[in-house]
């Protein structure tokens, strides 16, 4: 916090606030991120008062001086040789037709960073969606196209798609993995960016990190999506398309990733807390953060569009999909514990089961201390009642049999059950089969868009005139089906009759007439009789017998599980001809095959077409063709579900990994968005490095001055560790000179430093595809060599050396390990192995541990400000009434 008083180490790089550091103890050693310790006493006690001020550049033509924010100056590029020119001059040479240059290699943006099918889709359909909004103001305002204001200078990128796995965390592992719950999740994280060129520059305003479960992953996270974080800054132009191009960046990847076959989307509605930053470092003044009920509508507005556009089917809660009536609705049967929920890194379910597994341990263990501290003979001999629930045994809960942490899960979710989102992209039937491990590699979803879109034979749904008993399995009319001896039905299918109170399959006596209702229980648009046993369509009838689709070929006295719905004066008997059959089976009126080319293929006479009220009537025979050019296009038109497999390669961005990692490169380079101005250059610092990945992503900070050492020759302080000084402050420094005038500035007199040149370059002779490969047969050879027991069993020279260099790192003499080049090549290496490291306690390798523990410490940042927004939403709702719950949740 601002003017907050807080405790440093020389190197300003490591910070401890008073509370924290009142924790640590005199007389041990802290270790530090970089190898090194570090004793409490050294630690400088500062103040955050200080006012940074902003970096200068001079032009080299008149000599004034410019921000380097303002000016838009890419310290990465500074050099000694290097020329800057100030934008005024830039102009005055332009006019004049000066002798300028251009320069040799033209700043990439936005545009030029590579596509990918995500992006192209999504890129694709934001167009489309503001082509229409162009469209609508037009109509609306009654004036052309053309002068409508537009949004200009839109570029959408994937910038980070890396494949990574999320770790389950421990209470939760601890108490579930005895019941197959997974100990990790394999995922796809991505990060969505959206980018607009204003006034010439590029600005990043709109970014969106997702996780992806494919196919792969085990249940219950198999196939779904998770909208991670969403943030944007106010700097989209013209305003009033900002939510529509926002909503549409959403809609579009939901759409895209319905179509790749994932079946299930996840979105938690949950504003920042105060003083939290999501994904952008510093928003602008004037940007307010929206309340819980603000953002919560902002989303349903947006799924609403979807549903509209035929991308979402329904949307539910969580609560309503795994708490309500016990459990009992959830797609993939009961859900009886936490192991039936989804399970998202970051998400408010995943924060929550461990606090209340914490909670539930610790009630556990006060019940067994007092058991055992308190039980006396009274108490032994004291009469329990045999019955739950009652004064002599009242029982642990009132819902004994159901999980203990389920119930209270929703308990604390009931009252803020709109907030958590859950959209069907498919149809329940697709995700219930998912979630039960079965084979879905061909399966074609009956809400996918092709398969709704049923076209009409005469005027009847094709479903209806064609059965599913008449259907083959690939889902065309199969004419085998019809031709069976066995009354013309296929097996399993029965017609009835109620004239003669038979059933015309077998012979036994109906019991339709038994019924009092039975008559009236037949569906709207039913055949009429005149009463002469003669049948007369009406516009909406069919006129047929009903067919029963009991598998088992057991009558079915319900009329709704029929097709058609004869009237009880019908005296239709079954069990005549072959063909007598399929007449009444399949009869159609000619007004209803009148017109198009049904009616050409109907092969009447024109009489017959001139008397719309006659009941002509045809049977299989002459509909055939027409069923089956029908549904052979409509097979087509059919596709199976995709796999989810994902066609992108992956796009590893260190800065970009997370949502935490982004945010503190931002805050590092103090890179902020809270102006216009600043969030040019922000962006044109982040397109520099996506463009460059090879270039350095941190420059050396001075110890002194605090500017970055960008070019000439720095002094590196070879007994502490990360301490450099630049060429101006070297000298002042080092002579005690400003340590007279403020303690900060004091450096031991006795330390050696080294000069290294700032503008030295990295040996790019390698490519990077090579480089991936050596790193990624060095992490096999450290694998084996920390399992391997060394000779006689194993007589690799590698695995021999590799053990050496485990021991030298083990025991070098040189305190910052960052000094000798050896212990540096093997500590990055055994960082990257920790990036992917998924041992459960002490790991062989070396350093192995450390290195995890700090990404601990970071993913721990990240965990409390997710558990800062979670204890903030509980808050909000806490002590509000929520609804009842059904079924005892």
């Amino acid at each position: 916090r601002r003017n907050a008083i807080y405790y440093t180490d020389r190197s300003k790089s490591n910070h401890w606030c008073v509370s924290c550091f009142e924790l640590l103890r005199d007389d041990e050693n802290i270790a530090l991120d970089d190898g090194s310790t570090v004793r409490k006493t050294n630690l400088q006690k500062l103040k955050n008062d200080a006012m940074p001020e902003e970096a200068w550049v001079q032009c080299d033509k008149c000599d004034s001086w410019v921000h380097q924010i303002c000016a838009l100056f890419n310290g990465r590029k500074n050099k000694t040789a290097a020329s800057y020119l100030c934008p005024k001059c830039h102009l005055v040479d332009k006019v004049s037709g000066g002798s300028m240059q251009t320069p040799e290699e033209p700043m990439k943006g936005a545009k030029e960073l590579p596509h990918c099918k995500m992006s192209i889709a999504i890129e694709k359909g934001l167009e489309v969606t503001l082509q229409k909004e162009y469209e609508a103001r037009a109509r609306k305002r009654g004036v052309d196209l053309d002068q409508v204001e537009k949004a200009e200078g839109l570029s959408v990128r994937v910038i980070s798609n890396m494949e990574k796995k999320h770790v389950v965390r421990d209470l939760m592992h601890e108490r579930y993995s005895k019941n197959g719950f997974p100990s990790e999740f394999p995922v796809r994280s991505k990060c969505v960016a959206l980018f607009q060129r204003i006034h010439g520059a590029d600005v990043l305003l709109f970014g969106m990190y997702v996780y992806e479960y494919s196919q792969a992953c085990p249940a219950p996270n198999r196939r779904r999506v998770y909208i991670s974080y969403l943030d944007s800054v106010k700097y989209f132009q013209p305003k009033c398309y900002r939510t529509v191009a926002y909503h549409s960046l959403i809609v579009e990847y939901l759409r895209y990733v319905k179509e790749r076959g994932f079946h299930t989307a996840h979105i938690w509605s949950c504003p920042p807390s105060p003083g939290d930053d999501y994904i952008f470092h510093c928003h602008p003044s004037h940007q307010l953060i929206p309340r819980d009920d603000m953002l919560r509508s902002w989303y349903l507005e947006m799924l609403e569009k979807a549903k509209n556009e035929g991308v979402v089917l329904d949307t539910r809660t969580v609560y309503d999909e795994y708490f309500k009536n016990s459990g009992m609705d959830a797609t993939a049967g009961p859900a009886a514990d936490p192991t039936c929920l989804p399970y998202f890194e970051g998400d408010y379910i995943s924060g929550e089961v461990e606090n209340i597994i914490r909670e539930l341990n610790s009630e556990e263990e006060a019940k067994r201390k007092d058991r055992d501290g308190s039980q006396t003979v009274l108490s032994m001999n004291k009469k329990v009642g045999k019955k739950l629930g009652t004064r002599s045994n009242p029982g642990e809960l009132v819902n004994i049999g159901q999980d203990k942490v389920m119930l209270r899960l929703g308990q604390a979710m009931n009252n803020m059950r709109q907030n958590f989102i859950v959209v069907h992209l498919r149809s329940r039937a697709f995700a219930g089969a998912v979630e039960r491990g079965e084979d879905v590699s061909g399966w074609v979803d009956e809400t996918d868009e092709t398969s709704n879109k049923r076209t009409k034979i005469g005027g009847k749904d094709s479903s209806v005139l064609c059965p599913p008993h008449m259907m083959s399995k690939s889902g065309t009319f199969d004419k085998q089906m019809v031709g069976q001896e066995d009354s013309g039905m296929a097996k399993g299918c029965v017609t009835k009759t109620e004239g003669n109170g038979l059933d015309g399959a077998a012979g036994k006596p109906s019991n339709r007439n038994s019924d009092p209702g039975g008559a009236d229980q037949v569906r709207s648009g039913s055949s009429k009789s005149d009463g002469h046993g003669t049948d007369h369509d009406d516009a909406g009838s069919l006129g047929t017998v009903s067919v029963s689709l009991d598998p088992n070929g057991e009558g079915d006295d319900d009329p709704s599980s029929t097709f058609g719905g004869p009237e009880p004066e019908r005296r239709n008997s079954v069990g005549g001809k072959r063909d007598q059959v399929k007449d009444d089976l399949m009869p159609i009126s000619l007004h209803e095959l009148s017109g198009g080319a049904h009616a050409q293929d109907s092969g009447l006479t024109d009489d017959a077409r001139k008397d719309p009220l006659n009941p002509v009537k045809r049977g299989f025979d002459e509909i055939e063709p027409t069923l089956s050019r029908h549904f052979a296009a409509l097979q087509a038109a059919r596709k199976a579900v995709a796999s989810t497999e994902d066609e992108d390669e992956p796009q590893e961005v260190e800065m970009f990994e997370s949502r935490q990692q982004f945010l503190n490169y931002c805050q590092t380079n103090h890179f902020q968005f809270d102006e216009l101005r600043r969030a040019k250059h922000t962006t044109m610092m982040l397109l520099f490095q996506l463009h460059n990945p090879n270039a350095p992503k941190f420059l050396q900070q001075c110890g002194a001055c605090y500017r970055e050492i960008t070019h000439g020759f720095r002094y590196r302080c070879n007994m502490c560790s990360n301490f450099d000084l630049c060429e101006e402050c070297y000298e002042p420094v080092m002579t005690g000179k400003w340590a007279e005038r403020d303690p900060r500035f004091a450096h031991d007199q006795g330390h050696t430093f080294s000069r290294i040149d700032a503008e030295a370059t990295l040996d790019e002779q390698k490519s990077r595809e090579e480089r991936s490969r050596t790193i990624k047969a060095h992490l096999e050879l450290l694998a084996h060599a920390a399992s391997c027991s060394g000779p006689p069993s194993c007589s690799l020279s590698n695995c021999q050396r590799m053990k050496k260099l485990f021991d030298h790192v083990k025991t070098c003499e040189i305190t910052p390990k960052k000094a000798c080049k050896i212990c540096t090549r093997v500590l990055t290496l055994l960082s990257a192995h920790a990036r992917t490291c998924t041992v459960r306690g002490e790991c062989p390798l070396p350093f192995c541990d450390r290195v995890r523990e700090k990404m601990k410490r970071r993913r721990q940042q990240q965990q409390l400000m997710d558990d800062r927004r979670r204890e903030a939403q509980n808050q909000l709702y806490r002590g509000v009434p929520g609804d009842s719950a059904d079924g005892g949740s």
